[in-house]
């Protein structure tokens, strides 16, 4: 049994259908990415998955219970897109507050825990209104964890935040199926995604364009990045950061990651930056890449819309 199944997932606010006969799984203790513009209709469909939002028609079930059901809520946690606090507490203050609320055994230890784990405790005793926009994002996925979900549903988590703020969330959502949990996670930063998410579904003007694995979604529509390895990976990262020919760099499994909309530029300017820097290109290797996926995604739909 999946830990989400919709079938016909629909929503309508008059004349206006938001979400449109959606379908999707997500199997247990994976983590899958919800991709999709301003405006597809990612946000309404996670608040029928969390219970906020009643169906217009179809349904959902998180691990075999209907959505908004006690069972169902039990199962999951979630962590909004704008998450709003009683920012007078103290992060600690707030979070033993949720863990009392929600019947947890030693609250106390449990606020000790979350803090520790989202490298919070320095910062545990001020009020939250004094928290930084990334203080205030770890801090929303602790208060979704506080009861020790199954499931964790968390809208745009890395909105706003700078990429050391960033950089926390992702490991910090790779470190939640390692202990068997199960995350859906919206994100527009597609390229960030992708670093982390076993399978993805897209949604464009509340349709389901594509779900399926990484491999499968890419592989339907040819997208590509670039792998580089170099001697120092870390210099290449800070040369070509903000050069126009570069859409996003970071560093993954020990190599430089890159996505371009103009990748004959990019070939030709890394190759001269790296001789003047005298840095040695051992391989770059083209790729499918999440961002240039949902750019054909897009792309194809349009086309079949104006023939």
């Amino acid at each position: 049994m999946p830990m989400i199944k919709t079938n016909d997932l629909t929503k309508t606010f008059g004349d206006v259908t938001a979400v449109d006969h959606v379908n999707f799984t997500v199997e247990h203790g994976s983590i899958h990415g919800f991709v999709g513009p301003n405006g597809a209709g990612k946000t309404t469909a996670m608040k029928m998955l969390v219970g906020h939002l009643t169906p217009s028609a179809g349904k959902v079930q998180i691990d075999g219970h209907s959505a908004g059901s006690i069972k169902a809520k039990e199962k999951l946690g979630y962590s909004p897109q704008e998450p709003a606090f009683y920012e007078t507490m103290s992060g600690r203050a707030y979070l033993e507050y949720l863990g009392r609320v929600a019947g947890v055994e030693q609250p106390q230890s449990r606020a000790t825990e979350l803090l520790d784990w989202l490298d919070l405790t320095d910062d545990a005793e001020k009020h939250i209104g004094g928290y930084s926009g990334g203080m205030k994002r770890r801090l929303s996925l602790a208060q979704a964890m506080v009861h020790r979900p199954e499931l964790l549903i968390l809208d745009e988590p890395t909105a706003g935040l700078d990429p050391s703020g960033r950089r926390t969330i992702i490991e910090s959502l790779k470190d939640l199926t390692d202990r068997g949990l199960t995350v859906f996670v919206s994100s527009h930063v597609l390229a960030e995604l992708e670093q982390f998410i076993d399978t993805v579904s897209i949604l464009i003007d509340g349709e389901l364009i594509e779900t399926g694995t990484i491999d499968e979604v890419q592989a339907k529509y040819g997208a590509e990045t670039y792998t580089v390895q170099t001697t120092d990976n870390s210099a290449v990262v800070e040369l070509i950061t903000d050069k126009p020919w570069i859409n996003d760099v970071w560093v993954d499994s020990g190599a430089v990651q890159v996505t371009t909309d103009d990748p004959t530029t990019f070939k030709t300017e890394l190759q001269s930056l790296l001789a003047d820097q005298g840095i040695l290109l051992e391989s770059l290797q083209q790729a499918g890449g999440l961002e240039d996926t949902f750019a054909d995604v897009v792309d194809q739909r349009q086309t079949r819309e104006e023939q």
